[in-house]
């Protein structure tokens, strides 16, 4: 049994041998570059080393076409300002770009910004990167590795990269036509967009990456949810749903407890990270939502700082709903810098040797 095909029958509580150990968030490079010097042979991936599995992620592209080309605009010994490929302004540590940042501008600061920036996305048009479309669906049919296409991004992180977090969240009331307008746009792109794909090859699981969500609750009310997402989101998940796609997944730090319910009303189920500082425990979100709600990740980042012991009690709390099934035990955040190679050794090999 390969780690494909544990994940299918994991995600429909059917019986498997182990666990597939799979990280679901990107490693920070300046974690990599420590690790290097504890043991992780250069050139190589933790998953390489420490014999993990990966995910197949299908290689689509959503960004600006023509790309905004990165630009360095100002440096300093610890600190990096340039623009990024959606055509933001960010300001960034050099010693950790992917988790300490903050952006500084956005391309997008009214409707006809919008409209030029609009005209960088080629509509319909199905990219797959780095290799010939034959050979990259070749390649996703005959995995042995969960096959997973994210929507990158989708409506929530559009907004955000586009216009800023302030600018956004304040035009569903000082701005909603032009929300509508880029939601209906961008739903209407992505349809377009995988509908080749979809008609050749099945994905195990389509994850809609929003970041909806934060330590205390979602970013939006559910009245919210509704009238902006519902209507240019469903047909999307009606597509997924006619091609037979199983798995449909809110990728999401945060708490998105209140959201749940009418996330799963609208063909959501699964989530994932599944971050426990804001609450997000899976015992009770399987205990709340019931089985139809699968879960990934929820595996506390603190454990892996903390050591084997932590580990150890974290994996036997864990333990009822690896067994019960539609559950993968995963980190529930990106790893900590203060995580030792160590320790993150020792997570990969408890998981590994859970037999079941």
């Amino acid at each position: 049994m390969n780690a494909r095909q544990r994940f299918q029958r994991i995600m429909q509580y059917q019986p498997v041998d182990c666990v597939p150990v799979l990280a679901l968030e990107p490693y920070e490079v300046s974690g990599l570059e420590r690790w290097h010097q504890e043991g992780l042979p250069s050139g190589q991936s933790p998953e390489q080393h420490l014999g993990m599995d990966t995910i197949q992620r299908v290689p689509i592209d959503f960004t600006p076409h023509p790309p905004f080309e990165p630009q360095i605009l100002s440096e300093t010994e610890d600190k990096l300002v340039e623009t990024d490929s959606f055509g933001a302004v960010i300001c960034r540590r050099k010693d950790a770009p992917m988790t300490y940042y903050g952006y500084i501008d956005h391309p997008v600061k009214d409707r006809d910004d919008w409209e030029r920036h609009k005209e960088r996305f080629s509509s319909g048009v199905y990219r797959l990167l780095r290799r010939e479309p034959q050979d990259a669906i070749s390649e996703l049919s005959s995995s042995e590795n969960p096959v997973v296409l994210d929507l990158f991004p989708f409506f929530f992180r559009l907004g955000f990269y586009l216009m800023g977090m302030n600018r956004f969240l304040t035009a569903f009331y000082d701005a909603p036509d032009l929300i509508h307008n880029m939601f209906a746009f961008w739903g209407g792109l992505v349809q377009q967009a995988i509908e080749p794909l979809l008609s050749q090859v099945t994905p195990d699981c389509v994850t809609f990456a929003e970041d909806l969500a934060y330590k205390n609750g979602p970013h939006i009310s559910p009245r919210l949810y509704q009238e902006f997402w519902l209507p240019y989101q469903d047909p999307i998940i009606g597509q997924l749903r006619q091609h037979r796609v199983p798995i449909i997944c809110m990728w999401s730090s945060g708490d998105l407890q209140p959201l749940l319910s009418l996330l799963m009303a609208h063909g959501f189920n699964c989530t994932w990270p599944v971050e426990r500082t804001a609450g997000m425990d899976p015992i009770e979100l399987r205990k709340r939502s019931g089985p139809e709600l699968r879960l990934a990740g929820g595996f506390a980042k603190e454990a892996l700082i903390a050591g084997p012991e932590a580990i150890n009690r974290e994996i036997a709390r864990l333990m009822p709903l690896i067994k019960e099934g539609g559950y993968l035990p995963a980190l529930d955040d990106m790893v900590p810098l203060e995580v030792p190679l160590d320790h993150y050794r020792y997570y990969v090999n408890a998981l590994r040797s859970i037999t079941l």
